[in-house]
């Protein structure tokens, strides 16, 4: 007896809606993807229960009549494409005839649909088999219902997240739409509520891509952006400037013939444009748009068509990079790309390094460690110095104090006391980590960003930034893991806007972040409401609205790792707290800067990898003045 068999259609169908639907957003793509094939420049969307109850789109575009309403439901039929050979010059989103036949086979679907000074009729499909097929009044354009999807796939159900990570992945899909198309008018409603109501944009391609990102990106990076158009590649670039990166990875977006694409070719070569100015946990936010004949890429490589495979990736790659350089900088030098058909004479942006930083990549920071315990310098035993005190780093400054005076604008505070960090009760023994080799003797600030200590083996140069953020951060980190953040209720909750998905993104680890300390609270589609925070923060406004937008670009999937985004969340708080760069700093206060990073379990590193101190031996110093 034969193992092998043929499956039946239905089998067949719910197979194949896998490949193509693995969520709701994937069926709300395909959805609008027809809509706008169809020449629609008004779109309707609704959702309810995070696209598994209801997504429905209605358009006004061309319609269909009773024969291709009938036949746009089969596998494989497709008004896009006849024979093989016409996916060379294919301009249109889909061509694979399987997007309805998909749908079907996994909800209650039913179709409404006229076309011009046609009669309307409605077709209702279920589970992948024809419920009824009946006349519907004559307004021209198409509706789309899909109800209850995945109602005979449990499996697949089982597997979805949160409600208010799916909507986030609906908005994000609407709103890659929205920026693809500004000549379409959308207007999207979930449970209800009213989320975008944007108009069909009508100026000028830079003024609408601008005003569109406004309201998808928010203003401030919106208006940060630089725009160029190259010839090449039909390349219309929007990027942040070198001095305006953003610390999230989510506000970029591709186009490539208006199609929504992910390309670690492009990526790659935007972000090694900005390799000498980019530090780490801060990214560009950009836009790109290409214009392709339709030969020069492939989007038949997934059944998503997420993915994208060009003709020649290495022009693309140089390609990027050169043009991205001249819009990021403006000024540029001459390097060679080798591509398998030619050399391409390129440029790269070589900023000044300025000479403090220069310092800090004079030598690893290991190595120096490793120097210090290898050869102790003969002369210590009689090297008078001032000792580093033995001071408090988190006791409020005196800038703080004066705050604590003023009348509380929007906080409560908590009437029990801060608790204190028992600093006597973590110090090392006292010769301390590898890298400490005291005594220290503090000289002053270098451009009030970096602290200068004399030492037995010469000078000590340390970033004032980075270096607090990793006291602040290990602090922080001892109270969240022993569960002892003391949390304050504010007096008036502040609203922070952001775009409806990262407002959605941000909702699904609410129960998280309030065990965290900060208490959400939706308030409309592009709000949300700051209802507490942890006490150690002590946040101004600005700087809590700067954190929470923050914060939301990092949360993404609930499914990662809750210690993943605990590190992340700290080491933003402790970045916000920490003082920065041109910030004043006294001798005692600097001094206990140095204190406690003795007492860091890696004193040698920011929460983020970078170095905090580096060391000139005098050696090295002899060397630069030629002894």
């Amino acid at each position: 007896m034969s193992n092998i068999h043929v499956l039946d259609e239905k089998t067949a169908g719910q197979i194949a809606a896998g490949e193509v639907i693995e969520r709701p957003a994937g069926v709300l793509k395909e959805l609008l993807e027809n809509a706008i094939d169809a020449g629609a420049t008004s779109l309707h969307i609704d959702i309810e229960g995070a696209g598994r109850s209801l997504i429905r789109v209605n358009d006004n575009g061309r319609g269909m009549d009773e024969q291709d309403l009938k036949l746009s439901v089969l596998r494989h039929a497709t008004s896009k494409i006849a024979v093989f050979d016409d996916l060379g010059s294919l301009d249109t989103f889909g061509f694979r005839g399987e997007a309805l036949y998909s749908v079907a086979a996994v909800s209650q679907m039913a179709i409404t649909s006229c076309t011009a000074g046609g009669t309307g009729n409605r077709l209702e499909v279920h589970g992948g088999k024809v419920i009824s097929q009946s006349p519907a009044p004559a307004i021209e354009g198409t509706t789309v219902e899909i109800r209850d999807l995945f109602y005979n796939v449990p499996a697949r159900l089982k597997f979805l997240k949160s409600d208010s990570y799916e909507r986030a992945c609906l908005l994000k899909v609407i709103e890659e739409s929205m920026l693809a198309n500004l000549h379409v008018g959308y207007h999207v409603t979930i449970n209800g509520r009213n989320v975008y109501d944007l108009p069909a944009e009508n100026g000028s391609f830079e003024k609408s891509v601008i005003h569109r990102a406004r309201q998808i990106m928010g203003p401030e990076v919106a208006d940060s952006l630089v725009f160029k158009f190259f010839e090449g590649l039909g390349l219309k670039l929007f990027i942040t400037p070198a001095d305006k990166l953003v610390r999230v990875r989510d506000l970029q977006y591709i186009f490539v013939n208006r199609r929504p694409i992910d390309s670690k070719t492009i990526q790659q070569a935007v972000y090694k444009a900005y390799q000498n100015v980019r530090g780490q946990n801060s990214h560009p936010a950009f836009l790109i748009y290409m214009t392709l004949q339709p030969s020069a890429f492939d989007v038949n490589i997934h059944p998503q068509k997420r993915d994208v495979r060009f003709e020649d990736e290495h022009v693309v790659f140089a390609s990027i990079l050169k043009h991205a350089g001249e819009t990021i900088f403006g000024s540029a030098i001459p390097v060679e790309v080798s591509t398998n058909k030619e050399t391409l004479s390129l440029s790269l942006p070589k900023p000044a390094q300025p000479a403090a930083e220069k310092l800090f990549t004079s030598k690893p920071m290991e190595q120096f460690a490793t120097e210090f315990a290898a050869k102790p310098d003969e002369k210590s035993a009689t090297f008078s110095q001032k000792p580093v005190k033995k001071t408090d780093l988190f006791a409020p400054t005196p800038q703080e104090l004066r705050e604590s005076e003023e009348p509380a604008e929007y906080v409560a505070r908590s009437t029990e006391p801060v608790e204190k960090p028992a600093l006597q009760s973590q110090i090392l023994p006292e010769e301390g980590p590898q890298w400490y080799r005291g005594p220290y003797h503090y000289i002053g600030q270098l451009q009030r960003s970096y602290l200068l200590f004399e030492n037995p083996q010469g000078l000590v140069i340390v970033d004032q930034h980075a270096a607090q953020e990793r006291v602040l951060f290990e602090h922080y980190l001892d109270l969240f893991e022993k569960q002892q953040v003391q949390v304050q209720k504010l007096l008036f909750p502040v609203h922070v806007d952001l775009p409806p998905s990262n407002v959605e993104s941000l909702l699904s680890w609410k129960e998280w972040l309030q065990k965290a300390g900060f208490e959400l609270e939706p308030f409309s589609a592009r709000t949300v409401l700051v209802k507490t925070m942890p006490n150690v923060v002590r946040f101004k406004e600005d700087d809590m609205k700067a954190f929470i937008v923050s914060l939301a670009g990092v949360v993404g999937d609930p499914s990662k790792s809750t210690d993943d985004l605990k590190r992340k969340m700290i080491a933003m708080l402790a970045c916000k707290r920490a003082i920065k760069a041109h910030d004043a700093i006294s001798a005692q206060e600097a001094e206990a800067l140095l204190e406690n990073m003795k007492r860091c379990k890696d004193g040698m590193h920011c929460p983020h990898g970078r170095p905090v101190l580096a060391q000139l031996s005098i050696e090295q110093i002899g060397k630069l003045f030629g002894r």
